[in-house]
């Protein structure tokens, strides 16, 4: 049996479930709705003179949750204002916990939009068609979000090892079509993914080295290992901001320049054999 108190983590968010029901065909994805309110009995105590205040009004404000299974979840939240008698103040539950500022989606919904777009490459349309809320919602929470999270300093502390690589972003005529493509590496010295730092637009000696620089004395001091192709340009940014790193040449680079090598020598080979170049059946 469902059980939205349970299931859908309201515990943790402070609400306690009064009811709900499901909408939509019963072999299809539908919307469940689950009306609740905040369980916290603190906060009829007025802050200033510490009366027990009563409820003066009360509305509902619709929450997209995170989905279950294949059907949406939409909280009815019911907000309410109370009033002290003694001293004439008035004020409303406290839902920051719940859904942040104004907007649409609650906070775990966040997260997890913020986890499908990013981790598992789903599109911002597909977030929004499996939630029940505009395309807009979704995009301006995940964007957010997004760069809240990235501007947290702590997430380069524990880096170690980096890799660098380019990434083509761009297929038009005009911009850069590169990106620089920054991952910590730490992680896999314990047997678990790499992690994504950065992508910085351009591809060069000066993107790379301004933006190790910008992370501080503190980074470059600890980063021990630097992973990149044979681009010139990063070795030259690498050399002059962390001259002290281990220079590592990914696998792919190191079987492809081996490779060409070979190929180059038995081209010569074959000249100085036959006179020609190789043809089909000979034995270079």
């Amino acid at each position: 049996m469902f059980d939205p108190q349970r299931f859908l983590g309201l515990d943790e968010m402070g609400l306690r479930v009064l009811s709900w029901r499901r909408l939509g065909r019963p072999d299809g994805p539908g919307l469940r709705q689950i009306r609740c309110e905040p369980d916290s009995h603190d906060a009829r105590w007025c802050p200033s003179c510490g009366a027990y205040a009563r409820v003066r009004s009360s509305w509902l404000r619709t929450l997209a949750h995170v989905p279950y299974g294949d059907d949406a979840v939409h909280l009815l939240v019911r907000v309410r204002r109370y009033e002290c008698v003694p001293c004439s103040r008035s004020w409303s539950d406290d839902l920051e916990a719940v859904g942040a500022g104004r907007g649409v989606l609650s906070v775990p919904a966040v997260m997890w939009a913020l986890r499908r777009v990013c981790l598992d490459s789903m599109t911002v349309s597909a977030c929004a068609r499996l939630l029940h809320v505009a395309w807009a919602v979704v995009d301006r929470a995940v964007r957010e979000r997004g760069m809240l999270l990235l501007g947290q300093a702590d997430r380069f502390s524990s880096v170690r090892a980096i890799g660098v690589d380019e990434h083509v972003w761009r297929h038009g005529a005009f911009g850069d079509r590169y990106v620089t493509v920054i991952v910590d590496l730490t992680p896999r010295c314990d047997g678990r993914p790499a992690r994504l730092l950065d992508m910085v637009p351009g591809r060069s000696a000066r993107v790379l080295r301004e933006w190790m620089q910008a992370r501080g004395g503190e980074f470059t001091r600890r980063v021990g290992v630097v992973a990149m192709d044979a681009f010139a340009g990063w070795k030259q940014a690498v050399e002059s901001v962390v001259p002290h790193a281990v220079e590592v040449i990914d696998p792919f680079r190191v079987v492809q320049l081996a490779a060409a090598r070979v190929t180059k020598v038995r081209c010569r080979l074959q000249r100085d054999a036959t006179g020609r170049r190789g043809v089909k059946g000979d034995r270079l």
